[in-house]
């Protein structure tokens, strides 16, 4: 009869929620240095790299980069040439929210893909 007692009573005990770590809120000075999707290798020319001061270089793409209230803004013009048409590549904005994963990670969403960036070094 005891051990009956004993399991409603841990039934009734309330489940304290398991949270999950929260990451702090990212200084801009995170997102500088040169970065590379998580399926790509970081030797890549397709890597972005984000100055300090908000400059962003990549293989075929210049502009700025911007960070704050949790979201990401990429102002970038296309260098690339199209083959078909021949016309140089214009000007387009990526902005979306950011998920910090760790130090060297970090998830960047345009719905409806996720970008997954890791850090190279």
């Amino acid at each position: 009869m005891a051990w009956r007692n004993f399991l409603f009573a841990s039934l009734a005990m309330p489940v304290a929620a398991i949270a999950a770590p929260q990451v702090p809120e990212a200084d801009p000075a995170y997102f500088e240095g040169r970065w590379s999707l998580l399926d790509e290798d970081c030797k890549a020319p397709t890597n972005w790299t984000m100055f300090a001061g908000g400059n962003f270089v990549s293989q075929d793409l210049t502009g700025t980069w911007a960070w704050g209230e949790g979201e990401l803004v990429l102002r970038l013009d296309d260098l690339e040439i199209d083959e078909e048409s021949g016309e140089a590549g214009g000007r387009f904005r990526m902005d979306g929210p950011v998920t910090i994963i760790d130090q060297n990670r970090f998830d960047f969403t345009i719905a409806p893909d996720v970008y997954q960036l890791q850090r190279c070094n």
